[in-house]
């Protein structure tokens, strides 16, 4: 069972059609695959380029071409996705002949101006990059630790502004997730941020496992264990707390069990997992 919730959000939906989606397409049901990437696409278009990908590789498996392309166009239009991403997706592979590939790479310059025309505040989107890649720049020069703090310190806080008039702004994660040593904390980055995602997530404006990872790595720090599974290249460095309850956890923080995981994404589970029935 994906999921267990009898009223779901958008969000929830959105999951559960993209699991569907992608079991079916590990089963090389690539027609009923489509359906469920799409029914995911119409709920949430700008939520996740990796869903079109998959919907277009479908696609391509089921004999659409013009259906693929559609997907690809509409991935770059509503979720800027990547032109690296797209030229290195292995499920194309088999297709990388197709016309459309090379018409797509020669417009994609086009297609991603499309997507800056849309956005409601390309200001905003821009300033945010601005301090992701700030943020990368700091950490791959060898900055000094003392420095690395307090432009970590300026970005936050000019995160926190921009949520307050904008709303959470999902490319500004990054930093969020370099506060993640006082996560759980009583400091003002928490103190603003905790219940603005909580209000977000109660809301159905994000989704309900934002906050795994956080808790994720302070048990790794605290106890040096696991508790959802989320680093699942170190289960035996960092074993799961409670295995037989595992998927219980992750479906109520709304992730996928980790059978799910292990078809799908091919990990390597636990010898003591157990699949929840």
């Amino acid at each position: 069972m994906l999921s267990c919730s009898e009223n779901k959000n958008e969000f929830e939906q959105y999951s559960e059609f993209e699991q569907k989606a992608m079991l079916q397409f590990k089963d090389k049901g690539y027609e009923k695959a489509l359906s469920n990437f799409e029914k995911a696409i119409d709920l949430k278009p700008k939520e996740n380029v990796s869903v079109y990908f998959y919907a277009a590789a479908s696609a391509l498996k089921a004999g659409d071409i013009d259906k693929a392309k559609e997907l690809l166009i509409a991935s770059i239009h509503n979720t800027n996705a990547s032109k690296n991403y797209f030229l290195n997706f292995d499920e194309f592979d088999s297709f990388r002949n197709e016309k459309l590939f090379s018409e797509i790479e020669n417009d994609y310059q086009s297609h991603i101006s499309e997507f800056y025309k849309n956005l409601e505040y390309p200001e905003i989107y821009h300033e945010v990059d601005s301090l992701v890649k700030l943020d990368q720049e700091i950490r791959s020069n060898g900055m000094e630790p003392k420095e690395m703090v307090k432009i970590d310190s300026l970005n936050i806080n000019r995160l926190i502004e921009i949520t307050k008039k904008y709303g959470w702004q999902n490319r500004g994660w990054l930093i969020l997730w370099h506060q993640r040593n006082t996560y759980g904390q009583d400091n003002y980055v928490w103190n603003f941020f905790k219940p603005y995602i909580d209000e977000q997530i109660q809301k159905g404006n994000i989704k309900k496992s934002f906050w795994t990872i956080f808790e994720e790595e302070r048990s790794i720090i605290k106890n040096k264990e696991q508790v959802y599974g989320l680093y699942h290249n170190q289960f035996d460095q960092f074993p799961v707390k409670d295995i037989e309850n595992i998927d219980k956890r992750r479906i109520e923080n709304g992730l996928p069990p980790l059978w799910y995981m292990e078809k799908v994404y091919e990990i390597t589970v636990p010898v003591e997992y157990k699949k929840l029935e």
